[in-house]
């Protein structure tokens, strides 16, 4: 997945989504997930292709829901970063 295109789409609808200014007509809306536990975790970016550092507890969107050879999905972080991660980190929230 690592050399998979990003889904700019559902980027932008996340991005949307995230700034409120989501209209009727856009569709559903996607559920936001939860990274479990405190602290950080170290997950890979596959657009500068290293390591970034991202805070367990914070809000992600899954943008790519295929698993690389890892387990990992595509997510887009509250604090704008685009990095894989294992799904069994991930916990469904819902909508507050």
């Amino acid at each position: 997945m690592a050399n998979k295109p990003l889904d700019i789409e559902r980027l932008k609808k996340i991005i949307k989504q995230i700034s409120g200014k989501v209209k009727p007509n856009d569709g559903e809306l996607i559920t936001p997930r939860l990274i479990k536990g405190r602290g950080h975790i170290w997950c890979y970016s596959p657009q500068s292709k290293d390591l970034k550092r991202v805070c367990r507890g914070a809000k992600v969107y899954i943008i790519d829901e295929q698993q690389d050879q890892e387990g990992r999905v595509m997510i887009y972080t509250e604090s704008a970063e685009v990095v894989l991660i294992e799904q069994t980190e991930l916990l469904m929230i819902g909508f507050n």
